[in-house]
């Protein structure tokens, strides 16, 4: 891969349990990193179910090998929060292939927000 092509900053953030001082636990994403990445389009499709539309928008975001990701994470980029589907290792040409899906109307907690 070229340094050329990683035009884009994306941030990660990777779900966490934090327990309240009540004692019960909920669900955050604190901020793990901002790394350089090449964005692909993978597709998008449009779902009608229960009188509903749902649109599905996918890309592929490629970064360095180096970079830590499991597949709870979750990118922004773009003020846009992205669900990661699959990671593949690349090892010929040192990289990883991250493939997500938008997120839509989801209300997540975000905290440490890191700037991107």
């Amino acid at each position: 891969m070229r340094a050329g092509d990683l035009k884009y900053r994306i941030a990660f953030y990777r779900l966490t349990t934090q327990t309240t001082d009540f004692g019960d636990t909920r669900e955050i994403y604190e901020y793990k990193g901002s790394y350089r990445a090449r964005v692909n389009y993978a597709g998008g499709s449009e779902l009608i179910e229960n009188d509903q539309i749902f649109h599905t928008v996918t890309r592929e975001f490629i970064v360095r090998a180096y970079v830590p990701v499991v597949e709870t994470d979750i990118i922004i980029w773009n003020d846009q929060k992205w669900r990661i589907i699959s990671i593949d290792h690349n090892k010929q040409y040192n990289d990883i292939i991250i493939r997500t899906e938008l997120m839509m109307g989801e209300n997540l907690t975000i905290v440490n927000n890191g700037s991107n």
